[in-house]
């Protein structure tokens, strides 16, 4: 599938220090990928590069075979910045009726309060009366009335509650179906795991990993519990490792689960004996970092 959106070999200095170090990748219609690493792996920087207010020192960007700065990409991009930059002294009637004056072709005024949720009376309240969560879901809804084609987040659910949260990755499936193309930083690993198609994990200023949630924990080794009754099939083994003795069963860990399934299967093993744990994004995150750390050591 085409790319939308391509970045080639960019780096980034600011004031001596390199902030961005080589970083390629392509988004394609109707992806969500999720940026995640961090304070400070350069995830605000790479998505200043992409909208085009920082210019890379070297590489490349393309949006739509077009420069970020080039002017037919107006309207067809929209941002939602780390900080919540609306106006707090207009309604939010008021808001809705600019930016949808602004547009050529604005989202019906249905589909905005349909998105938003609202309680009819909070149309009349001024936008700095709203909750934090309120206003961050308010910034985002003015961003999708132009009807852009690439959404461009930073933290998109910083300050919002459980509920406005569920609303906001609610729409985010919509606009996938759409067609709309997604880039968001997250701190959120919980977000990740069940709403980017992809994963690009930055440490400092470095992509280290362009995956999948799926391909992420399927890589990563597994937590088996047993009882002790098999631990004679399992000692020795050299895929299987951090063995620890309990009072009733053993763990261990391993990257070759179904090897192993099928042999104590046949040694009388029940489904219901074996218990499998996954690691979670988060773990495999920093265990990833760790493992880059330790190599620039060595």
């Amino acid at each position: 599938m085409k790319a939308l959106v391509s970045v080639s070999d960019i780096s980034k200095t600011i004031k001596g220090k390199q902030v961005l170090d080589t970083i390629s990748f392509e988004i394609t219609r109707g992806e969500c990928v999720a940026l995640i690493g961090q304070n400070g792996a350069g995830k605000s920087s790479l998505l200043k590069c992409i909208i085009g207010d920082w210019n890379v020192n070297k590489g490349s960007i393309v949006i739509q075979q077009l420069s970020p700065t080039n002017g037919q990409l107006k309207g067809k991009i929209a941002v939602l910045s780390q900080e919540n930059t609306i106006p707090i002294n207009l309604k939010v009637r008021e808001l809705i009726t600019f930016f949808r004056s602004v547009v050529s072709h604005p989202l019906s005024i249905d589909k905005v309060i349909s998105y938003l949720g609202f309680d009819p009376e909070q149309y009349d309240d001024l936008a700095g009366k709203l909750s934090g969560g309120q206003r961050r879901l308010l910034a985002f809804i003015l961003c999708l009335i132009g009807q852009p084609e690439i959404l461009i987040l930073d933290e998109p659910t910083a300050g919002m509650d459980t509920a406005t949260r569920k609303r906001f990755w609610e729409i985010i499936g919509e606009l996938k179906e759409q067609g709309i193309s997604i880039l968001y930083s997250s701190h959120y690993i919980e977000e990740v795991e069940h709403t980017a198609d992809r994963i690009l994990v930055l440490h400092k200023g470095r992509l280290i990993r362009d995956t999948t949630p799926y391909e992420m924990r399927y890589q990563e080794d597994k937590q088996v519990t047993l009882p002790l009754s098999f631990l004679d099939e399992i000692q020795g083994r050299q895929d299987c490792y951090d063995l620890l003795l309990k009072k009733d069963c053993f763990q261990f860990r391993t990257k070759n689960l179904v090897v192993i399934w099928d042999e104590l299967y046949k040694e009388g093993l029940a489904i219901t004996d074996i218990e499998i744990q996954n690691k979670t994004l988060l773990d495999t995150l920093f265990e990833t970092t760790k493992e880059i750390e330790h190599e620039s050591l060595a």
